[in-house]
């Protein structure tokens, strides 16, 4: 995109601009995840990995209101965020002027004819909002209602890339995890592969709580199955009781585990 265009904006402007069209949410419970940094990330058009630090200095400067909610179709609460007051006059301007533009745009016969964005939406059977156009633009020297055409598509597939990668350091979590401990090369691996994989801290430790919780309850369910069948002749004996210490280590579980698991089998 030449610099000079009107749908030249900073960062800070296409986050405003894409939130803009969320409103009331403070008032919802679950929260969709379209205000998640993954959804803010692809429609400002910005790198996962430095998204944080422009969403901090957003919140900071009282532009967004960052919350940790529940996000539809997640199990765990994510960071979300939406316009503060300030954020939604700050957004209301940039409307205001992208509404009075008018930018070049090669139809689909062709021609090259200039357009507002309220005519670029209406000329495409996809629903385009400002905040979409604007992202669309930072690809391409100039605007192609054909191009436009394939938005949903172009977003699909992102977001299709985007669990390819979450599943590739997920496998590497539970490689690392699978003796119920990471060494310290193990951690510098996984960081040096979250970096390149453009996966923010938030969404690693929140896939890493994930892993720790699975590992666990297979070592507890390996435990449990060995400690039934020591139980299934009475009491435990000395020699059964050593063996238990030996997996107990070996599985890396607390003497508190191991405690609790036997007195449910023994219930």
């Amino acid at each position: 995109m030449d610099p000079e265009s009107p749908l030249a904006l900073s960062t800070d402007d296409r986050i405003l601009l894409y939130l803009s069209d969320f409103r009331n949410m403070e008032e919802r419970y679950d929260l969709p995840p379209a205000l998640t940094q993954k959804s803010i990330a692809y429609a400002a058009g910005i790198h996962r990995k430095h998204l944080s630090r422009y969403l901090d200095e957003m919140v900071k400067e009282g532009y967004l209101t960052e919350v940790k909610a529940h996000i539809e179709g997640e199990k765990q609460r994510m960071l979300a965020y939406y316009l503060a007051p300030r954020g939604w006059e700050r957004a209301q301007g940039i409307k205001q002027r992208l509404g009075a533009v008018r930018v070049p745009v090669r139809t689909k016969a062709g021609e090259v004819r200039e357009m507002s964005l309220e005519e670029i939406d209406r000329a495409t059977s996809a629903h385009l909002t400002f905040s979409d156009i604007v992202r669309e633009a930072m690809d391409v020297e100039m605007l192609d209602i054909e191009y436009l055409e394939g938005i949903d598509e172009r977003r699909k597939r992102a977001m299709d890339e985007r669990v390819k990668r979450l599943e590739e350091l997920s496998r590497a979590l539970m490689t690392a995890w699978k003796d119920g401990r990471v060494s310290v090369t193990e951690r510098l691996l996984i960081e040096q592969l979250r970096e390149n994989l453009g996966i923010s801290k938030e969404e690693h430790e929140r896939m890493e709580s994930r892993v720790m919780e699975q590992v666990l309850s297979d070592r507890r369910g390996i435990y449990q199955v060995v400690a039934e069948e020591a139980l299934e002749d009475g009491p435990i004996t000395q020699a059964e009781r050593e063996l238990l210490e030996v997996l107990r280590k070996k599985l890396g579980l607390s003497n508190a585990d191991t405690q609790e698991i036997e007195a449910q089998i023994a219930g």
